[in-house]
């Protein structure tokens, strides 16, 4: 097969694969986060993740209540990707800063979705009519653990709730701390 056949190949592999790695990544949150599962939309990540998770988790590996079986799959998949994407496809990279990096494009990734979860809920927050609508249970539910210890440290503003940009500014640094470290140990593997 040539090059140009194999393009829309590897586009379509690389899309199906980020779209399970988003998958497993909302799992972990509603895992971390302990959302509920009535709501259909986590309903549907469960049962589209189990298939690959319930065999995995016959080993345990768990640091408390955190699951290692879901991130070390996350990671893997996030390296996959990473290998597969052709704009790294002239670049020569050990297997070990490939999961390094893998990984931290998954926390990447995993802080990214917070980030939107925190604006949809924000903005979903001034549509009354539209939060009875399961994502907006869900965002609730996702965002209300992180919330919580930003609003018992700032002081009530009259029922302006500034916490949404707090945690904003909270994850952006977030990123900018945790993955610069990361990547840059890519160098030395």
């Amino acid at each position: 097969m040539d090059g140009y056949a194999s393009k829309p190949i590897i586009f379509l592999l690389i899309t199906l694969i980020g779209f399970f790695q988003f998958l497993l990544i909302l799992r972990f949150i509603f895992e971390v986060m302990r959302v509920s599962y009535n709501n259909q939309i986590t309903q549907f990540v469960v049962k589209a993740t189990d298939p690959v998770l319930i065999p995995l988790r016959l080993i345990p590996l768990y640091i408390g209540r955190l699951d290692l079986i879901i991130i070390i799959l996350i990671t893997a998949i996030t390296t996959l990707k990473i290998y597969l994407n052709p704009n790294f496809s002239g670049f020569e990279y050990s297997l070990s800063a490939l999961l390094v990096a893998g990984f931290g494009y998954a926390i990447k990734e995993t802080i990214d979705i917070l980030w939107y979860a925190v604006i949809i809920g924000a903005i979903g927050s001034w549509f009354m009519a539209y939060n009875k609508h399961p994502i907006f249970n869900l965002i609730d539910e996702i965002c209300e653990p992180m919330y919580r210890p930003v609003r018992s440290i700032m002081p009530n503003l009259s029922g302006i709730d500034l916490s949404p940009i707090i945690l904003l500014v909270g994850l952006n640094l977030l990123q900018m701390i945790v993955l610069p470290p990361i990547f840059n140990l890519t160098r030395f593997l």
